[in-house]
Order: structure tokens, then C-alpha cells, then sequence
């Protein structure tokens, strides 16, 4: 038989010879009915999402039983062993809206906004303050200048921060965590809960907590002016802003206030705040105002001393959805991060690198945050990608790619070249064993300061607690390897979901704006199409039916799409200006064509 030859369906098993000359007949396998989401395709056919199962499956049209995109339906799927499947029946039409395609999307990767009521109860029964007996032989830092500084919708707060000078006159930065593991005992349902979910997914203005908003946004967010019990890194700096000396406790703080990134940036940009904690002209505010100017300087530092080990500095920016009192999108705006937002992110990038090195020298278990560096395969991809726009590079290491992503800083190219450069690396994951983090630069390096939103922090303030308190570490060390690949598969889930949902809300702000004309720079090239993306975030498709000319072809070596009889030659990054002739808010999908 020919090796490429297709394999047959049907086969005859070998006849034992204890049955007889005729032997066993071979049974067919017992037909599957599950129940998932149906998504359909434009061509008619369709695929089934169904919950624990890796591989969606596949419906013919002439079997989808009138099943449109977003419906939860039933599915006979004939032979097990394949993935082709039949609809049985629509258990919940969509009616084809944002909204319960939204859920369709929530049920494919098992996202919940509610709990189980046993978890809500196991919640509920916490205790919504601190005791005195609880505070007691914990290092009392309530007396310092301690805040925390997030976007103004936050409600869980988990981090805060605080500088002090220690006898030597070395600066001591303050890392202050909220100690979620005080309240979430290990095996209990509200642990077990959290396992399941692994991290918090926001989409679109709204969450799906890992932990009920009753520790969430209650007991373990660090809510100002009230006490709180915390893991606090303490980490004694040199004048250049290296850690020299460090330490780990348990302890009890009071934040001083609460600061949002708007006045934080207000007063690093050299205005007076006009509102709010900083704009005050007490004692407190003095201090605050102090606290925000040093750190703010030692965070440029922490970033001249990543940049000089290799690390990148990608530019980050969010989509924002405004949405009026009917669900309907209003605006969609790019934020760029500013130096309030870079304060407080150096701040946990050093207390997580700390603490992960103080996990390795204590030889103590963990599950660390890894990212690999780039495959010989992507760096060649990206290589090829970036050709065409008159940059040779040379290897996939950090100083090299920190250099592509300097050429195109403040040009038109930048956001393509990001998003080149982010598609080139690996993806970064939990491991229990430290492997380092090449984006990061970094030797060591974990997640320790999220506890409320991400598992693995939870993890890593176990392990620290039964250290300090001399609690047996062989159950933590078998939880390590499942809890670092849950967290993983559930971190993808939770990106999948949330950038699933937000096409579907860039569809509907499109969805009023259509034949309006956009700037735009490529993102994507197929050979049906080219992907686009608008300053504002906002991404669709040019279909290769709406470029002039004909004859389009994708040169696989320069990674750049051809036409032929006066067609356009287009690589990543190139400008256009397109204009929005459709968008379907049920589906996400969004089609331009050339203005």
C-alpha cells in the first residue's frame, strides 16, 4: 500500500484462536452526544467547542439542524475516534447578539462570573476585618507612609508600596502583599475553587474573579486606612538601585491612601494634581507626594539596569471600551502607559525577582514564571518579516531585538514591529523549576504579587509562610508541577477568552462607523487576505477580493504579499487607509476595503 494512501475506516481484527475459525465480531464504537458552542463558518459548515475537550468538532452543512454561531447545541458524534460530528438539537438560540455570543465565548473556555454556592458560602463566613490576635507577632508597618497605586476602577488591590531609608542610609523599598493565603486555606472549597479558575479574566469592563468579591474586594484588597495582613519584601537598595539585602515577613499594614494612575502621572508631569489624595496640603499628602517622586526615580533606574542586562521594552497600550447605560460602544481608545504606571510595575518586577531568587538560595519549592528564548524557527520568521522594511537582523537575542524595536520607536511602523516582535517569542509560562525569563533578562524570576487574581502567587505564599513558620513543605512541593500546568492552560484560556470578546466589541463600535475611513498599518498577511489594524486598536480584514489588480501571491521568504497586473505589493506595517464596510457583532468579524 502507498504510504500517503489514506488509511482505511474499517479493519478486521485478528481472530483468537480460542474462538473458533469465524472468531469475535468486531464491534463499532458506541456513538458520543456531548454538548458544546457552536461556531459557524462563512462557508456554511461549522465547528462545536465542547469543555475538556481539546479539539473542537467539526459539522458538515448539510448536518447543523439550522445551528447559528453562539448557540449551545447537542452533537451525536458517530465514531469517537474522529472528530466529525452532527447537531442534534439547538438547546439555546442566540437570536445572533454581542451578548450571548459573549457567553458562548465564556462557556468555551469554562470562564464564570458566579461561584458555587458552597464557595459563596466558605466566602461569606470570612471575617471582613483583622483581629488584634491575628496582627500579633506580624512586623507592624502601619505607622509608615504606605500606598497603593492602581487604575481608578480597580477593586481588588493587592499590592502596595513604601520607601524608607534604613540606618546606613540605604534605600529600603517596601513591597507589601496582601497575604491571601492567611484566608484561603489550602484544600478547602474556596482553594479548590481558585484552583479550577487560576486566574481572574477581565473582558470589556467586567470580571470573573478567581476568589468572591468578599475577599477579593473585601478582607484581602488592601482598601485604604484600614488594616490589612500582608507578605511584605523588604529590599535594601545601592545607590545605582540593586538589591543588596532583603528579608520576608509577615506583617499588618494601614495604607496612608489610595492613588490611581491619572494624578500619579498629573504629578510626575509637573502639574498639581487638582484632586484627590496629592492635592492635598497636609502632612500626609507631603509624604505621599515624597514617596511618588522617589519612587518614580527608582524606577528609572530599575529600567536603565534591565535595559543594560538585555531585557526588552516593549510599548504596551490596552484597548478601552466606553460603553453607555444600553451596552453600546461609545469609543475605543489606545492608552499607552505612563511613569505612574512604570513606578509601580518595576516595583513588583523586582520584589517577584527577589523573591524567586530567595526561593533558589533557600532551596525552597516554587512555581516560577519561565520564558524561553526565541526558537532558531520564529527568530528566522521574524528575520524575514522585518527584511522588507530595511532592518537586517542578526540574531534573536535581547540587545538585538531591543535594537529592531528602537529603529521603528516613534515612527509609523512601531505598533507592527511590537506586535512582529511579540508573535517572534515564546510563550512564558509556570514551571516548578526556575529557568529564567528571557523578555525580562532576568536569572530568577516568579509571580508573588497577585495573589488574588493568579494561583501561582497563592502557591509561592504558601511556600514563604510555611518557611517562616516552619509548617511541613512536602505537600507544597507535590502541589508545585500540577498547579504550575493548570495555571498555564487556565492563563491561555483566560487571554483567548478576553480577546475573543474584545473583537466582539470592536465589531460593535465598527458596526455605527461603517463606510467611514480609517488610518491603518498591516498586521497580518494570508493568502486570502490582510489583516489591519487602526490606531485605536481596533483589527478587521481586507479580503484579497478588495485589493486592486489580481494575481495576489505570498512570498513564504520575505513574508510580503504580491498582485500581479498592477496589484499592490504589502509587507507587516505597511500604512493604509481603509474604509469599514461590515461588521457582525455576534461573530467579531470586521471587513474593510481600500479607501
Amino acid at each position: 500500500m502507498n504510504r500517503k494512501s489514506k488509511p482505511k475506516t474499517h479493519y478486521t481484527r485478528p481472530r483468537p484462536k480460542s474462538h473458533g475459525p469465524k472468531g469475535p465480531k468486531y464491534l463499532k464504537p458506541k456513538p458520543l452526544v456531548l454538548t458544546g458552542v457552536y461556531h459557524a463558518a462563512p462557508q456554511g459548515y461549522g465547528f462545536v467547542s465542547v469543555p475538556g475537550k481539546e479539539e473542537d468538532y467539526f459539522i458538515p452543512r448539510s448536518d447543523t439542524n439550522g445551528a447559528a454561531g453562539g448557540d449551545l447545541v447537542r452533537i451525536q458524534v458517530p465514531d469517537p475516534r474522529r472528530t466529525k460530528a452532527r447537531v442534534l438539537s439547538v438547546e439555546r438560540t442566540n437570536d445572533g447578539t454581542l451578548e450571548s455570543a459573549q457567553a458562548a465565548i465564556l462557556f468555551r473556555y469554562s470562564v464564570s462570573p458566579d461561584f458555587p454556592p458552597e464557595v459563596d458560602l466558605a466566602a461569606q463566613a470570612v471575617a471582613q476585618a483583622v483581629s488584634p490576635a491575628e496582627a500579633e507577632n506580624r512586623a507592624d508597618f502601619r505607622g509608615l507612609c504606605v500606598v497603593t497605586i492602581d487604575s481608578a476602577s480597580a477593586k481588588d488591590l493587592d499590592d502596595a508600596v513604601s520607601l524608607t531609608f534604613d540606618d546606613r542610609g540605604r534605600r529600603v523599598l517596601g513591597v507589601h502583599i496582601a497575604d491571601v493565603s492567611h484566608y484561603v486555606e489550602k484544600g478547602s472549597p474556596l482553594d479548590l475553587e481558585a484552583f479550577q479558575r487560576g486566574t481572574s479574566v477581565y473582558y470589556v469592563n467586567q470580571v470573573a474573579p478567581m476568589l468572591p468579591t468578599a475577599l477579593s474586594n473585601g478582607i484581602c484588597s488592601l482598601n485604604p486606612q484600614t488594616d490589612r495582613l500582608t507578605l511584605s519584601c523588604l529590599m535594601s537598595l545601592d545607590d545605582d538601585g540593586e538589591v543588596v539585602e532583603h528579608r520576608i515577613v509577615q506583617g499588618v499594614i494601614r495604607t496612608t491612601d489610595r492613588l490611581n494612575y491619572d494624578e500619579v502621572n498629573q504629578l510626575l508631569d509637573g502639574e498639581t494634581p487638582d484632586r484627590g489624595p496629592l492635592s492635598g496640603s497636609g502632612d500626609s499628602a507631603a509624604a505621599m507626594r515624597t514617596l511618588v517622586t522617589q519612587l518614580d526615580r527608582l524606577a528609572a533606574q530599575r529600567r536603565r539596569l534591565r535595559r543594560l542586562r538585555g531585557a526588552l521594552e516593549l510599548s504596551s497600550t490596552e484597548c478601552y471600551f466606553t460603553l453607555d447605560s444600553a451596552g453600546n460602544v461609545t469609543d475605543v481608545s489606545r492608552r499607552a502607559t505612563g511613569r505612574g504606571e512604570s513606578l509601580i510595575e518595576e516595583c513588583m518586577l523586582l520584589a517577584n525577582e527577589t523573591v524567586a531568587r530567595h526561593l533558589c538560595d533557600k532551596g525552597l519549592p516554587g512555581v516560577f514564571r519561565v520564558h524561553e528564548k526565541p526558537s532558531p524557527d520564529k527568530t528566522e520568521a521574524l528575520r524575514k518579516q522585518v527584511a522588507p522594511l530595511g532592518f537586517s537582523l542578526k540574531d534573536g537575542g535581547g540587545f538585538q531585538l531591543q535594537k529592531l524595536l528602537d529603529a521603528f520607536h516613534g515612527t509609523p511602523r512601531e505598533g507592527a514591529v511590537n506586535m512582529m516582535v511579540l508573535r517572534s517569542l515564546m510563550k512564558a509560562q509556570y514551571e516548578p523549576k526556575n529557568l529564567g525569563h528571557f523578555g525580562l533578562a532576568a536569572e530568577y524570576y516568579c509571580h508573588f504579587t497577585s495573589p488574588i487574581r493568579r494561583y501561582p502567587d497563592l502557591m509561592v505564599h504558601r511556600v514563604l509562610t510555611a518557611a517562616l513558620t516552619g509548617q511541613p513543605l512536602r505537600p507544597l512541593v507535590n502541589a508545585a508541577a500540577p498547579g504550575a500546568l493548570q495555571s498555564t492552560e487556565r492563563e491561555v484560556a483566560a487571554v483567548n477568552a478576553e480577546r475573543e470578546i474584545e473583537k466582539l466589541y470592536m465589531a460593535r463600535w465598527m458596526s455605527a462607523h461603517l463606510g467611514e475611513s480609517f488610518p491603518a498599518a498591516v498586521t497580518g498577511l494570508t493568502r486570502f487576505g490582510v489583516f489591519v489594524g487602526l490606531e485605536n486598536g481596533v483589527e478587521g480584514m481586507l479580503p484579497i477580493e478588495a485589493l486592486p489588480g489580481g494575481g495576489y501571491a505570498l512570498d513564504e521568504d520575505t513574508l510580503t504579499l504580491h498582485g500581479a497586473d498592477g496589484g499592490l505589493t504589502l509587507a507587516f506595517g505597511d500604512p493604509l487607509t481603509v474604509t469599514a464596510v461590515a461588521a457582525d457583532p455576534s461573530t467579531g468579524r470586521i471587513d474593510f476595503t481600500l479607501a
